[in-house]
């Protein structure tokens, strides 16, 4: 962190799952990142309605005693959402600032989103150059489908500054800690609650747009820019984004994720949710010799079938859609899925494509004696991770 940057005020990343509530804080140390607290709680089913958490004095107790639980040293919190509810379009628009995209963003938002502007949270983010156009990456959410999480959280004491995308958290993430320019993607809010509802404000000076077309390179002698694929395997949802150069080029959130499988095997084996968790950590659950290797070959495996349909199916959609067709060259893992043992090995001889478990939260220091995500469940931190980074103010 420079010396006279931006201040860091910080927030715990909360990541509110369909199973699963996990939450973290971090603090700059140098030029890298110190884990300050993180916790993590299965969610009682009761609190689960069609996939979604319900407002509920239940739910306001949980939340609330999950925090003190965490010995977390702020009430401000980053909320993150995703799945198919979620608009995320790239969109190609004449060039202009960003304040004057701000002043007429809404009218280039009535071609793409479906519902009443005032409806929705609507934010962009400018990409780069197109041409001589500049890409424009365009996202909007109902408020009604974000509500719930908001007012449970205020009714359980905490205060929500920030609303984010679990896919931009992924690229986040990766940009902190693995981006050779260590950038940020994006400003320090995406929806930012403490601004006028359906519009965007300005919250910090933007550097110009990259110019060139990423994915290509510059000269001859130059190799073209990476490509990575990060998927996030949540209990609902499967969140796929790619990046060319360090750069946002593609997105796609589905409604593909672990929780019917885990469901499937607790009601198949009679264990626990606990348990069914821990086992499919343990190389072991593929052994012959495993009393759960049939549930394995009957559940599992098929799920990671369908599992690898998907990423493949978003990975062509990708290539489909540049000049050039190239193709990823990394597949980054992240979520509860992630921890399945060996899912990273099958999943890239099926696609052929290296793969790769994405666990930035093994890359933060750590205090002496400082509770930490251990390595099977490092990956599933990942997108709370990404709402705490956003704790870097303007």
């Amino acid at each position: 962190m420079p010396l006279f940057g931006p201040k860091y005020k910080p927030i715990v990343g909360l990541d509110i799952g369909t199973s699963v509530i996990r939450a973290m804080e971090v603090r700059p140390s140098g030029r890298n990142w110190r884990l300050h607290r993180c916790h993590q709680a299965n969610l009682p089913s009761t609190m689960i309605v069609d996939g979604k958490i319900k407002k509920s004095d239940e739910a306001v107790e949980f939340i609330k005693n999950f925090h003190k639980e965490g010995k977390f040293t702020t009430h401000r919190i980053a909320l993150s959402i995703g799945g198919p509810s979620i608009i995320s379009k790239k969109i190609i628009v004449d060039k202009m600032t960003e304040m004057e995209l701000e002043d007429q963003i809404a009218l280039e938002a009535e071609e793409y989103i479906p519902f009443d502007i005032e409806e929705v949270f609507l934010d962009f983010q400018i990409l780069g150059d197109a041409d001589d156009r500049m890409a424009v990456l365009l996202t909007a959410c109902k408020k009604d489908f974000a509500n719930d999480k908001l007012d449970i959280c205020r009714s359980a004491g905490l205060e929500p500054q920030i609303l984010d995308l679990d896919c931009l958290c992924l690229a986040n993430a990766y940009a902190t800690f693995n981006a050779p320019t260590k950038k940020k993607i994006g400003k320090p809010a995406f929806f930012n609650l403490k601004k006028k509802p359906g519009t965007r404000s300005a919250s910090s000076p933007k550097e110009p747009p990259a110019t060139g077309k990423p994915g290509e390179a510059k000269n001859s002698n130059e190799p073209a820019d990476p490509i990575i694929a990060l998927a996030n395997i949540g209990g609902q949802y499967l969140n796929t984004i790619v990046m060319v150069g360090g750069r946002i080029e593609y997105t796609r959130d589905l409604s593909f994720g672990a929780k019917p499988m885990i469901t499937e095997l607790i009601e198949h084996t009679g264990m626990t949710m606990e348990a069914v968790q821990q086992a499919l950590q343990t190389p072991e659950i593929a052994s012959p010799a495993s009393a759960l290797h049939e549930a394995w070959e009957n559940i599992v495996l098929p799920y990671e079938a369908k599992l690898t349909t998907q990423i493949r199916q978003s990975l062509d959609f990708f290539q489909a859609s540049r000049p050039h067709k190239e193709q990823a060259n990394l597949i980054l893992l992240s979520g509860g899925g992630a921890g399945i043992a060996g899912i990273d090995q099958r999943l890239s001889q099926q696609v052929g494509i290296p793969v790769e478990l994405f666990n930035p939260a093994q890359k933060l220091k750590r205090d002496q004696g400082r509770k930490a995500p251990v390595m099977n469940h490092s990956s599933g931190f990942t997108v709370s991770l990404g709402l705490a980074l956003r704790g870097l103010s303007s």
